[in-house]
């Protein structure tokens, strides 16, 4: 058998391990449509509508970020099928970990302590919460390690118009559409190309394609939409450990676990921002973790823990330290073990939590409305409607894809309750958090509004479910035929 295993190369059996790690997430994945991320949610749906030829309100929601291209062959292949785009999002994740794996261990020869970050990085509740949910973090990621071989590989090739060329411009418009951190790329490529230029040929190329990829990414965006700003770091360091939490209060424990991992945080970017610095990688994780710290979200909390992860490991494994193995291995098999241990812990109780079919406090509102979305447009008689359901929602995609119905963002800033009305013409339903300081002015509309025109459904922890109620249109009423001779 060892004769065997000698004989397959290393990469097989990454391959297969990974395979392996791939297959088990599938199991751990939510199999309903709800708990996903209103991005993800909105690339896929576009996809699906595209792919059968279905024209739906998705449209009028904008262009997504580029997470829709990775779901194109899943969404055209499957349309509808929502394991296959998260079976999709698996198969990045695995990329990445290759990928920042194969980096590390040639930039810095570190293959221990990169296997280590792998592994801890592929357990970690936090990421498979990114999968699930299809969030922009193992996207980021992916954008930021291929961008750092694509960069390798273009300084090394004779071709100064190539293919890896415009590739590498390809995965800086990616970057930047994808979230705030994404700028971290192509402003970290340019300073690379600016301090060390091949030739003043390439340098002037490489600036011109980044600097037109940047425009067009932000024009596209136009201020990423799905992306909130200014949320507690600390809430997002947590989730590093313990997995992303609710939205709830985070207690005791989730304080004491987001400072502390903060606190890991800098002293690992500080320690190690020469070794850092020196690696466009490197330098591309810590200017987004700067940018991410004004958004505070599982993208933030995700760049982190690799951070933490793939440098923070090189400090621990040191074969120069005196003592002998407890010396040079013992603090971080300790932490490895209580980590790994944690990790899964985590893992174990998200997965039960999933089997139960527990929701956040947001998603268990579109699904409440979700499953009674078929009774509430019929009448006493119990008919159907002459229309199709329409909601206005905080949450448009993910709100279309529970219901199946048509769903519109919320309407903008009314002057006053009678303005509002005027805009619900055709809504029947509006879903947003009333809490929400972006929607305190369709609260107070709504709350001042004429009686009979709304009605309170469902008020819950996520948010509220509100009935518009319409005037019904009277038929106009003919004339009486006039008999012969009267």
């Amino acid at each position: 058998m060892n004769n065997l295993l000698s004989r397959i190369p290393k990469e097989y059996l990454a391959y297969f391990a990974l395979a392996v790690w791939g297959a088990a997430v599938i199991l751990l994945l939510n199999k309903s449509n709800f708990g996903l991320d209103e991005g993800g949610a909105h690339a896929l749906l576009l996809v699906w509508s595209v792919a059968d030829g279905v024209v739906s309100s998705i449209v009028t929601m904008g262009l997504p970020d580029f997470r829709t291209l990775f779901f194109i062959p899943a969404g055209a292949l499957w349309t509808g099928n929502l394991i296959a785009a998260k079976v999709t999002t698996i198969i990045v994740m695995a990329i990445v970990a290759w990928g920042l794996h194969s980096w590390r261990k040639q930039v810095s020869d570190q293959e221990e302590s990169s296997l280590i970050a792998t592994g801890l990085l592929l357990i970690s509740p936090l990421v498979l919460h990114q999968i699930d949910t299809m969030s922009v973090g193992p996207f980021l990621l992916f954008v930021f390690a291929m961008g750092a071989w694509t960069d390798k590989i273009y300084r090394e090739s004779r071709q100064a118009l190539g293919g890896v060329y415009f590739g590498q411009i390809f995965l800086a418009l990616i970057s930047a559409t994808l979230h705030p951190m994404g700028l971290a790329y192509p402003l970290m490529l340019l300073w690379s190309w600016h301090k060390n230029p091949l030739d003043r040929e390439r340098r002037n190329y490489v600036f011109a394609g980044v600097i037109f990829a940047m425009v067009i990414a932000l024009i596209l965006t136009m201020g990423w939409r799905h992306i909130s700003w200014f949320a507690n770091p600390v809430r997002a360091a947590s989730g590093m450990l313990l997995g992303p939490s609710d939205g709830g209060d985070l207690g005791m424990g989730g304080w004491i676990s987001g400072v502390g991992m903060l606190v890991l945080l800098l002293w690992v970017a500080i320690s190690q921002s020469g070794r850092m610095w020196t690696d466009l990688l490197g330098r591309v994780l810590l200017a987004s973790l700067v940018i991410g710290l004004f958004n505070g979200d599982g993208a933030f909390a995700v760049a982190a823990l690799a951070v933490v992860l793939y440098w923070g490991f090189p400090v621990l494994l040191r074969s120069d330290a005196q003592g002998g193995f407890w010396s040079q291995r013992g603090i971080a098999l300790v932490l490895v073990f209580v980590v790994s241990t944690s990790f899964m812990l985590n893992d174990k109780a998200d997965y039960q939590s999933t089997q139960l079919g527990e929701l956040a406090p947001r998603d268990a509102l579109i699904r409440a409305f979700s499953e009674n979305a078929e009774d509430m447009l019929k009448d006493a008689h119990g008919q159907a409607p002459a229309h199709k359901l329409r909601v206005a929602s905080q949450w448009p995609a993910l709100t279309m894809l529970g219901c199946r119905c048509d769903a519109l963002p919320l309407p903008p800033e009314a002057r006053d309750a009678d303005a509002l009305y005027g805009m619900l013409k055709g809504v029947d339903y509006l879903l947003f958090d009333p809490h929400n300081p972006a929607n305190s002015s369709l609260s107070r509309n709504l709350a001042t509004m004429q009686a009979g025109r709304v009605e309170t459904v469902d008020l819950r922890k996520g948010g509220v479910i509100v009935e518009v109620k319409h005037e019904p249109v009277q038929p106009s009423v003919q004339p009486a035929a006039r008999k012969p001779g009267t």
